[in-house]
């Protein structure tokens, strides 16, 4: 991989936890598809896995003393079968397939920002079995689960440091299989590794100044930031 390669990763992957540090998400969503073009989807998404241990664990400790782990249990319990279910879907598609699915899926996020219920119903805690199914085959099928889950985190009543941390320590055990799976499958190699262990070194202080910024940074800003990555390379994968 060349060096200029390497530099913009680990710039993206800065600016990406950053955001995720404010939004609870954002991290992945910026660095899969450009890891994508980089390196390819099934070099791509180990290394979200790596480095999304790595980012969500410092948010979660951050925000440890605001976790709610009877959520984290209900969630967990739908969504670790279909984190392996849909890793193992995820690793037998070919590139062109894969990036299709991205392009796809990031311009349904866009829409699902702009559903009539996104915010009008409250989320029982028995709902984050199902919730925990959809958000981990996503992210075993296409990286990055995004903010789907958020509305289901945040409609439940759980509010910024509370919803920063509950999601983060979900998702960190969540990767777990993931990379369990990918190991099997021999998709990691030290290559994968050094640069997991970069993008994860970069997360621990990202997340910190996420956690400063909680709160500061308009979420309109945040939006438009995501938003405009999302349009961009939903494009992209899907005319290339």
């Amino acid at each position: 991989m060349a060096t200029l390669d390497i530099i913009i990763i680990l710039i993206v992957g800065l600016v990406g936890y950053s955001f995720a540090g404010v939004a609870g998400f954002g991290g992945g969503i910026v660095l899969m598809p450009t890891l994508t073009v980089l390196i390819g989807p099934h070099a791509a998404l180990p290394i979200i896995c790596f480095g999304s241990i790595f980012a969500t664990a410092a948010r979660a400790w951050i925000n440890r003393a605001h976790i709610d782990w009877k959520v984290n249990f209900f969630f967990l319990i739908g969504a670790i079968p279909l984190i392996i279910i849909g890793t193992k879907i995820f690793v037998a598609l070919d590139q062109v397939t894969i990036e299709r699915m991205l392009g796809v899926f990031m311009l349904l996020l866009l829409a699902s920002k702009k559903l009539p219920f996104a915010n009008k119903f409250r989320t029982p805690l028995w709902g984050f079995i199902p919730v925990g199914s959809v958000t981990a085959f996503i992210a075993g099928l296409v990286g990055v689960p995004g903010p789907f889950s958020a509305m289901f985190f945040i409609n439940y009543g759980l509010q910024k440091m509370a919803y920063i941390g509950t999601f983060a320590i979900a998702m960190a055990i969540l990767r777990i299989p993931q990379l369990a799976v990918f190991a099997w499958d021999g998709f990691i190699n030290l290559q994968i590794i050094y640069l997991s262990i970069g993008l994860g070194i970069i997360s621990i202080p990202a997340a910190y100044v996420g956690s400063k910024l909680l709160g500061k940074l308009p979420d309109k800003y945040f939006n438009i930031f995501i938003n405009l990555i999302l349009i961009a390379f939903a494009v992209f994968f899907l005319v290339k």
